[in-house]
């Protein structure tokens, strides 16, 4: 099974796939990226006007369609040729693994809801009860040291060759709460604030919709990316 297409089946086992009236655009850029924000849904026959150097991708529960201008266009047609983007938001970091003697270190989670424990940033999650740590290097065990609000700390051992591992059951995860993952040989630790969602969203769409609300945006890019491309 393809990488995209495991992080979809980590997706689809919390959510439901349904289709979607509208498309929700999920990047801009360019001269027109201020008249489709990220978040903006737009119904099927919708006139989406571009300018040279805009790209435009839309989301619905079928996958991404990516437009680029100068021109005219609707979410109901086919994406134009080639339309898999490589276009990235503001501050977003590239991913393209490490090549090591082994093999390839995976360069993202396989689901979305997995904590990349080497980023800092907001973490939205549709269970709280099944939290799990990520990590792309698997060759030699580590620890990791999780600090959170009120003085708690708990160092947890990663064993060598395991990619996730559990949340300890401990330690509370709310809407807000801030923790600060210090893995063993990694100079500066990520900083994780969580952003939890009050019932599973019903398809991609939602899923991408809450993201956005919530300013989660590595997931977003994790989900955009893993897609479908129409």
């Amino acid at each position: 099974m393809s990488f995209g297409r495991l992080v979809l089946a980590g997706l689809l086992a919390t959510c439901a796939a349904s289709a979607a009236a509208n498309v929700l655009v999920v990047r801009a850029a360019g001269p027109s990226a201020g008249s489709y924000p990220p978040g903006r849904s737009l119904p099927d026959d919708a006139r989406i006007a571009l300018r040279s150097g805009d790209t435009l991708v839309v989301l619905d529960a079928r996958g991404t369609r990516t437009f680029r201008g100068p021109g005219t266009f609707s979410p109901s047609q086919a994406a134009q040729a080639g339309a898999r983007t490589t276009l990235a938001s503001s501050g977003r970091r590239v991913r393209v693994g490490a090549v090591r003697s082994a093999g390839i270190v995976p360069a993202s989670p396989t689901t979305i809801w997995h904590i990349d424990a080497s980023m800092s940033g907001n973490m939205c999650l549709a269970d709280t009860n099944n939290v799990r740590l990520w990590r792309g290097d698997t060759s030699q065990a580590t620890r990791v040291t999780i600090s959170g609000p009120g003085g708690t700390s708990r160092e947890v051992a990663w064993p060598a060759g395991a990619a996730t591992l559990a949340w300890p059951s401990d330690l509370p995860i709310t809407d807000g709460a801030q923790y600060q993952l210090a893995l063993n040989g990694v100079a500066v630790p990520s900083r994780v604030t969580f952003r939890t969602l009050e019932s599973p969203p019903a398809d991609m769409t939602a899923v991408a919709a809450a993201l956005i609300e919530r300013e989660c945006q590595e997931q977003l890019d994790l989900l955009v990316d893993s897609a479908p491309v129409q």
